[in-house]
């Protein structure tokens, strides 16, 4: 009797450490570059969101909602990191900014960051991102579908490293502002402050069309280094030359914990298993 009783033990144990290592959080490496040539376009800090495919920030022909709304006429997330708390409680975000800030938070052409974070597979398989061009009005990068990139399977097992390419058919529209390239049309300007809301559009999230107008504009981010970040015609009318940026994840290997230490924590939670049914026996 008490030998079945240890077999039991130990395959309770063993269950036990099973769970436990598939419920631990995957560290993953997120690289975020401006992939765009010299003359295309700056976008925000990168707004990643991690969901269990509940978290849809929006749809093509509707309107925009408030956080949408926001980011992309802002490049700020505060209102929609709130749509997506509400949406999915046990949702989580990363912020990812410019490697120059502060004071700039934007990513120009040529500039990348790499940051690490742990999110729970087994709760939040899906992945969603956000950004806005600038300086456009209401421009922004973001997939429509939320469960479109599934960075995990059902079991919470990360599905391996990709790298996600964001295209002219990732970017849209958001409807609310109607675009002008015055001083005074509402263009964000995130090195400091905001220019004055452009005139309302109060229209529906559409792909993006002509952003010809934005041609020799400065993106709102000269000074810092002494360059003049211009946007290009070029760029513009040149669809293989005009990609926006790339997000690239990788899991990071977990550092393992020494088999003599392993062994001897199954035989302590082993032993004390044994000793508590050997007294009830």
């Amino acid at each position: 009797m008490f030998n079945k009783l240890k077999r039991q033990a130990a395959i309770s144990f063993c269950a036990t450490i099973s769970c436990a290592a598939m419920a631990q959080a995957t560290t993953l490496e997120f690289t975020v570059t401006n992939t765009a040539a010299p003359g295309g376009f700056a976008f925000s800090p990168m707004y990643l969101a991690f969901h269990d495919g509940s978290f849809d920030a929006f749809d093509a022909g509707t309107a925009a909602s408030p956080g949408l709304e926001t980011i992309a006429e802002t490049g700020f997330a505060n209102v929609l990191n709130q749509e997506r708390v509400t949406a999915d409680p046990d949702s989580d975000r990363l912020f990812v900014l410019g490697p120059d800030f502060p004071p700039r938070p934007v990513f120009v052409p040529g500039e990348s960051v790499t940051t690490q974070f742990d999110v729970d597979g087994a709760v939040n398989r899906f992945l969603s991102y956000f950004s806005m061009l600038t300086p456009t009005n209401d421009t922004f990068m973001g997939n429509d579908d939320p469960l479109a990139i599934a960075l995990f399977d059902d079991l919470g097992i990360f599905q391996g490293d990709r790298v996600i390419t964001i295209s002219r058919a990732d970017m849209w529209d958001a409807g609310t502002e109607v675009n002008d390239t015055s001083p005074t049309g509402g263009s964000a300007d995130l090195d400091g402050a905001i220019t004055a809301e452009g005139a309302a559009e109060n229209g529906v999230i559409h792909a993006i069309e002509d952003l010809s107008d934005f041609a020799g504009k400065l993106t709102g981010f000269a000074g810092f280094d002494g360059n003049q970040y211009l946007i290009s015609d070029g760029i513009l009318n040149d669809p293989d030359r005009f990609v926006g940026a790339t997000i690239s994840i990788r899991q990071v290997p977990a550092v393992p914990l020494p088999a003599t230490g392993l062994l001897g924590l199954t035989g302590l939670a082993l032993l004390g298993g044994l000793r508590r049914m050997r007294r009830k026996s």
